[in-house]
């Protein structure tokens, strides 16, 4: 689907018609009808307008709806009002880690409890000839 067309849906689902349309959006019944065409771009001040006028236009330029159906409004007010416990199920049902944590890098501490946070983990066998580790300089010998 065009911009063109999806331009003139939003129109219509808003009720309104053509001259109606340009009139909140500061140009002609012509120009609108041109761009519903798509025998002419809108500009920013347009869709600037269209936007106060109640216009998705997000959905418009790039076909995705900004706003939430009913359906996943629900669904997200749902699992907000929801204690840990159900959430925890609700992402598991949907096979999603369980929390946050879990997808979190791993934290290694060594013995001085010193503690690396980003730490690689693989299988394959990796090139290591240009890896270079700075232990620090040389400590001055006290005179």
């Amino acid at each position: 689907m065009t911009v063109g067309k999806r331009l003139k849906e939003e129109r219509k689902r808003l009720r309104l018609t053509q001259q109606e349309m340009a009139d909140a959006c500061g140009i002609s019944k012509w120009a609108q009808l041109y761009f519903e065409k798509d025998q002419n771009m809108p500009g920013g001040a347009y869709l600037l307008a269209a936007h106060a006028r109640g216009v998705d236009i997000v959905y418009v330029l790039l076909e995705h709806r900004m706003e939430l159906d009913p359906s996943e409004a629900a669904l997200v007010a749902a699992f907000r009002a929801a204690p840990q416990e159900m959430r925890a199920a609700m992402l598991d049902n949907l096979g999603l880690a369980r929390n946050v944590s879990e997808r979190a890098a791993p934290v290694v501490t060594f013995n001085d409890n010193s503690r690396v946070g980003h730490m690689v983990t693989t299988t394959a066998a990796i090139n290591q000839s240009n890896m270079q580790i700075n232990m620090g300089g040389r400590k001055k010998k006290k005179s």
